[in-house]
């Protein structure tokens, strides 16, 4: 009888055991998935319809990370399409390897931070975009001079508020408070 309860408490330890690493298995697996990243896909591998890049291999909208190259400049352009359509940061390089400019996306359109570059790395502008226009405070810097020119805030695409111009102010429209 005390061995009938020691084979039944072992089985009952040994099945804990087993659905504990069945856990840890599922979880590593998942964990590994979201870890590993997806090689970046060149863009010219893809197919453009008009509204979305398709994979040639079934005709799904493609999600994940591309790379797009000119080989006659040897500058490229790195970010994300999701659901065929850019979606996150876009970068593109100069051919030394230093960032041109840095775009946002939000499903296929310009929406977020931007930032351009001189090729020396120096800043050139930045501001942000909402629905594909200028929209919030922006700043532009003179070439070779490397110092602010321009400074304000957009609407949507059009200039508002107060604004530095050349080192004169100006006054457009007020900006929308909301």
């Amino acid at each position: 009888m005390l061995l009938d309860k020691r084979v039944c408490a072992s089985e009952r330890y040994g099945i804990m055991i087993c659905r504990l690493l069945t856990c840890v298995l599922i979880i590593s697996t998942v964990l590994l998935d979201s870890v590993v990243a997806q090689s970046p896909r060149d863009l010219s591998t893809l197919f453009f319809d008009g509204r979305a890049y398709l994979t040639e291999e079934d005709g799904r909208p493609y999600s994940g990370p591309v790379v797009i190259t000119n080989t006659h400049s040897s500058s490229k352009e790195e970010g994300t399409l999701k659901d065929g359509v850019r979606d996150g940061v876009f970068e593109w390089f100069f051919e030394n390897n230093q960032v041109g400019f840095r775009d946002t996306y939000r499903n296929g359109e310009r929406d977020g931070p931007f930032e351009y570059y001189y090729k020396n790395g120096f800043l050139l502008e930045k501001g942000s975009m909402r629905n594909g226009r200028r929209h919030g405070p922006s700043e532009e810097y003179a070439f070779r001079l490397y110092r602010l020119t321009h400074k304000g805030n957009y609407d949507l695409g059009y200039k508002c508020g107060s604004w530095m111009e050349n080192g004169k102010s100006r006054s457009y429209d007020p900006c929308p408070t909301n």
